[in-house]
């Protein structure tokens, strides 16, 4: 799974430290971070399936980590949504602005 650096967090919450940034720049930056995010709840995903699977066929004795693995999917899952709803929230206050 990903992880964010302190470094990457310290950068966002301290603007004059952070170089200028073409639009395009940060248009890849955005979409590279959505695809890397999409790709963890893959990933996720199919650990859970993969994990439900092994014990339905006998391969896994441990229900507990079946639970938490389904659960880890589960709650990446919430969270991607409600990244996706903030998005389409900023989006539409973005076009909603009067120019």
């Amino acid at each position: 799974m990903d992880k964010i650096s302190i470094g990457s967090l310290q950068n966002i919450s301290n603007p004059t430290s952070v170089a200028k940034v073409t639009p395009y720049e940060a248009q890849e930056d955005f979409k590279s971070y959505l695809k890397g995010a999409l790709g963890t709840l893959s990933e996720t995903q199919a650990q859970s399936n993969q994990a439900t699977q092994g014990l339905m066929n006998g391969n896994m004795d441990n229900l507990h980590q079946v639970m938490i693995t389904a659960e880890k999917a589960s709650v990446t899952m919430q969270t991607t949504l409600e990244i996706r709803n903030k998005v389409v929230e900023a989006y539409q206050e973005i076009m909603r602005m009067q120019v």
